[in-house]
């Protein structure tokens, strides 16, 4: 396989210690029911207020659903090889009879940060009031995505250094957002995005240690538990007009 033949190579991704296997897969589905929960109010909020920051928010949460679904599936690869022995997963496992669990693996972790790159970018283009208008910075901002999944692959580190700029920009611009309206939804999202962009700075760092993974996976579920409360509030307000 070609990546085999990258430094630091593809099938490494595993950071889990053996006695949390399982336990970071049940974390991300739940990261998943939340980010499909996000997906929900936001479009809801979308069809209540016509603002179109919801529809990209609504986008953000769906590519973040797709990365953590795509996580899982790496994850139980390695987790649970048995799976194989299956009617379905022999069955899948004959239609791609040359990948190795490590294989699907890396290829489900490329899908993965992709789509969470993706999704960063999606919620820097709110924070930066660009609108699906300005085609070519739409377009600069995907080729900037794609340079930093293949950028990710020579080291995974590298797109947790990603994420986290990214998300150093999110939360400094929510932060500025927060001191301007000073509302309960203000401070949660500022609290959700601080408390992501320190996963972020976790997950740099989970080669030296297996306990920080495990650190890094239960602040990353607390950020989208907080980050599901706003939207909660908001649609249950069923706004007209509404503050940022």
């Amino acid at each position: 396989m070609v990546f085999e033949n990258i430094p630091y190579g593809l099938p490494s991704y595993v950071f889990s210690p053996k006695w949390f296997y399982g336990f970071d897969s049940v974390i991300e589905l739940i990261a998943v029911i939340v980010s499909i929960l996000l997906v929900y109010y936001s479009y809801k909020c979308f069809k209540l207020t016509k603002e179109n920051k919801y529809l990209y928010f609504s986008t953000a949460f769906l590519s973040l659903t797709f990365a953590f679904i795509s996580k899982i599936i790496g994850a139980f690869a390695i987790y649970k090889p048995s799976i194989t022995r299956t009617a379905l997963g022999s069955t899948i496992h004959q239609a791609f009879t040359s990948l190795t669990p490590y294989d699907i693996n890396a290829i489900a972790f490329v899908v993965y940060i992709f789509f969470t790159l993706l999704a960063f970018m999606i919620l820097f283009l709110i924070i930066s009031r660009l609108t699906w208008k300005n085609q070519r910075v739409i377009i600069l901002l995907l080729y900037f995505v794609f340079i930093a999944t293949w950028i990710s692959i020579v080291h995974y580190q590298l797109f947790y250094l990603t994420s986290f700029a990214l998300l150093l920009l999110i939360a400094y611009s929510y932060y500025k957002n927060y001191t301007e309206v000073r509302s309960n939804k203000a401070w949660f999202v500022l609290i959700a995005f601080s408390i992501l962009l320190i996963s972020q700075a976790f997950f740099v760092f989970v080669i030296y240690s297996k306990t920080i993974y495990v650190l890094a996976e239960l602040m990353q579920l607390l950020g989208f538990v907080y980050l599901l409360i706003p939207f909660i509030l908001i649609f249950k307000r069923k706004p007209g007009k509404h503050a940022k």
